[in-house]
């Protein structure tokens, strides 16, 4: 890439990062990112992580969210908010565009910057951006591994390969459907093997520059940072025999043993028309259709050695790309848009990222546990695809007035998609409710309500005005998951959690789900009364008890009410 296309791919990390970073603490944090946060507090108060094989994913997202924690300027868990631990899937969001420039060089120019431009608006990728839950990471990783490989592939460059060594450990370690990637990896070669011979196409001159004895290496270098992170940097040895048993409870899950199975249809309804009622019509359809595209120029773009360009199908040519002077003289090679690569202009990597793409997609499909940020993990191949679709309509134009008018509309949908992905994380619906906790959000999932903040808030004055303040006695007791409240109810020092309601005496606060139909203020001795109704998340409502001395009390510190 030249200077210009640097400053081009800068400038799209800056608007993705603009709408990624604004406003983190506006939505009230989700259960797994509540979890995902006390998680971390058993690391930084305690230094006393430990991996469980049965939930909560692997331990690369408490781990890199120690520097942010660190930069915060605090030291206290308590003190800690929202930004603290989502600026960390931000930087990783932003990241996936920097990660482009290791694949430019083969990928092409063009077709890399539409697909910066299209990760860095993409509705999806930005709203679980700002979720502080493992997905991004994941995604983060598998790019890395994939492209680095590719690099050492045609460059036989050991950095390459130790890299993406690295990247697969920590593909590992940050969660466990890191085996779908590398599985769709592996069938999406075999399958551009096959596809190469089934239409009779001419194997390429180039050839790769594989060492055993280097990728050997790079697999240990998978192990060992797996290793350190399982083994919470070798203080839990068991951690190693879990992250391999994990795969016990979750083959389940994915088996159908879970509240979260959902259709086939399920991702494809998120991604490419949504529409709740009373709510706008969601699309990233103009993702979709450029995938399509780019899938069928990579599978039809005939083969051919780059001497003897394909003359029937001069526009749809990968761009040439300016190699690295680093490279030498394999980069210069595949800076022929990666022509020699398997015999083709560009067609092998893009026929091995459409594999993929199309295996990821059908393994995530069949699988009946669906919830709507794994999607990102073949959305991004999907990118990648639009990418070489949007590249090739605006090189398939004949003339320069039709190029810029197909380049003109292909970046006003690149803005429209921006526009949604900013109405989704800070736009409000006519009644002036958030969309990014909305149901009339296509990617909002299970989503805590914003009603729960004014549970918070009275707890929060109810300990104000108690003696003992925060170690006032609270229990919450609920059937279900209670989360997000440990994080919210972090500074409380005597707070329990139960799943049914205990026998011993009534605690001052007590918050119950409503399912468990509580009577405590029908009591003949009237010692509690009920002070208010909240909404967790979606059909689940919670109760708060309070003792009615300290009730009383509260009450004196409200203004007066207005006539």
């Amino acid at each position: 890439m030249n200077r210009g296309s640097l400053c081009v791919l800068a400038l799209l990390v800056a608007v993705g990062l603009g709408l990624r970073l604004p406003e983190l603490g506006l939505r009230p944090m989700h259960n797994d990112e509540g979890v995902n946060a006390m998680k971390f507090r058993d690391l930084w108060v305690d230094n006393n992580y430990k991996y469980s094989p049965e939930e909560f994913h692997g331990p690369t997202l408490p781990y890199l969210t120690l520097p942010s924690a660190l930069l915060s300027g605090g030291r206290d868990f308590n003190n800690f908010t929202e930004t603290t631990y989502r600026i960390v899937p931000v930087l990783f969001g932003a990241g996936l565009i920097l990660v482009l420039l290791i694949l430019a060089p083969d990928f092409g120019t063009s077709e890399t910057l539409w697909v910066a431009a299209l990760i860095a608006v993409s509705p999806a990728m930005v709203f679980y951006s700002r979720y502080y839950i493992h997905e991004m990471l994941l995604v983060f990783f598998t790019a890395l591994s994939f492209f680095s490989f590719w690099r050492y592939a045609v460059t036989g460059r050991l950095r390459w390969v130790l890299i993406a060594g690295i990247g697969l450990g920590l593909m590992y370690a940050t969660k466990e459907t890191f085996v779908f990637a590398v599985a769709a990896l592996v069938l999406a070669i075999g399958s551009n093997a096959a596809w190469t011979r089934l239409r009779g196409e001419q194997q390429a001159s180039f050839p790769w520059k594989l060492k055993w004895n280097q990728i050997i290496l790079a697999v240990v270098c998978a192990l060992a940072v797996s290793v350190l992170f399982f083994s919470s940097f070798f203080r839990n040895a068991q951690g190693l025999t879990d992250a391999v048993r994990t795969y016990v409870p979750w083959l389940r899950r994915a088996g159908g043993e879970t509240p979260h199975a959902h259709s086939w249809a399920f991702y494809f309804h998120r991604l490419f028309w949504f529409h709740a009622v009373g709510g706008p019509i969601w699309s990233e359809a103009l993702i979709g259709v450029l995938a399509v595209v780019g899938f069928f120029i990579a599978l039809f773009t005939e083969a051919s050695a780059a001497s003897t360009p394909n003359p029937t199908l001069p526009p749809l040519q990968a761009s040439p790309s300016s190699p690295s002077p680093r490279e030498g003289r394999a980069g210069r090679g595949v800076g022929r848009g990666a022509s020699h690569l398997f015999g083709g202009a560009a067609c092998p990597l893009w026929r091995i990222i459409a594999f993929y793409t199309a295996w990821l997609t059908l393994i995530y499909t069949v699988i009946p546990y669906k919830t709507p940020w794994c999607l990102l993990s073949f959305y991004h191949g999907m990118i990648l695809l639009a990418g070489i679709g949007a590249a090739a309509l605006v090189r398939a134009c004949a003339s320069p007035g039709l190029k810029f008018r197909v380049g003109l509309a292909l970046a006003v949908g690149v803005a429209q998609l921006g526009w949604q992905a900013w109405q989704q994380n800070f736009g409000v619906d006519k009644s002036g409710a958030l969309y990014c906790a909305s149901v009339k959000n296509p990617y909002v999932y299970s989503q805590t309500s914003p009603d729960i903040l004014r549970l918070i808030n009275t707890v929060e004055a109810l300990a104000g005005v108690s003696r003992e303040g925060y170690n006032t006695i609270v229990e919450v007791i609920s059937p279900e998951s209670y989360g997000p409240l440990p994080w919210y109810f972090r500074q409380f020092t005597q707070i329990g959690y139960w799943d049914q309601i205990p026998k011993q005496p009534l605690a001052p606060i007590m918050i119950v789900s409503a399912d468990l139909r509580p009577d405590f203020d029908e009591r003949p001795d009237k010692t509690h009364l009920m002070a208010g109704y909240f909404l967790l998340r979606p059909n689940v409502f919670m109760e708060l008890f309070v003792n009615t001395k300290l009730w009383s009390e509260y009450v004196k510190t409200l203004p007066p009410e207005k006539d």
